[in-house]
């Protein structure tokens, strides 16, 4: 009876330092809009090929608190997938077949997109980091690592 009920106390105990250590590195990385890579222990913006193979770009995953490498929908970042076709969401001729009227592609962290009045870019077709207003920076805080002397 008592192993058991240790074993459970355990059980638990491991699943909270699991879900404070994945928190604690989505922390040591979004007070710069970046996502935690476990690969290598860096920080990187996503949507971007950061430490990812060629043809990857670093995302969230879902319920998930740091950046992995998944296969890009599309050859660049500034390309939306739509019925198959990948359309550059900087082409006035071809950008109101994935949004209407005043809206634009916008990609969250996760790497998905959808449609949404914001849209941030700059000159000479460079895009700025469209993830900079995705809902998941809420759950950023003040990070202070502490250290043990």
């Amino acid at each position: 009876m008592i192993n058991k009920q240790l074993t459970k106390s355990l059980l638990v105990l491991s699943l909270v330092v699991v879900l404070c250590l994945g928190q604690d590195q989505f922390q040591q990385c979004c007070k710069n809009r970046m996502l935690y890579y476990g690969g290598d222990g860096q920080c990187y913006l996503p949507l971007e090929q950061g430490p990812c193979e060629q043809g990857e770009w670093i995302i969230m995953e879902m319920g998930g608190s740091g950046g992995i490498c998944r296969k890009t929908p599309c050859e660049s970042n500034i390309e939306f997938l739509k019925d198959g076709q990948c359309i550059f969401g900087v082409d006035l001729t071809k950008r109101g077949l994935l949004c209407e009227g005043n809206m634009r592609p916008w990609y969250s962290v996760y790497g998905e997109w959808e449609c949404k009045t914001r849209y941030l870019s700059l000159p000479f077709g460079s895009i700025s980091d469209k993830t900079t207003q995705d809902p998941v920076w809420q759950d950023c805080k003040s990070y202070v690592k502490l250290i043990w002397l």
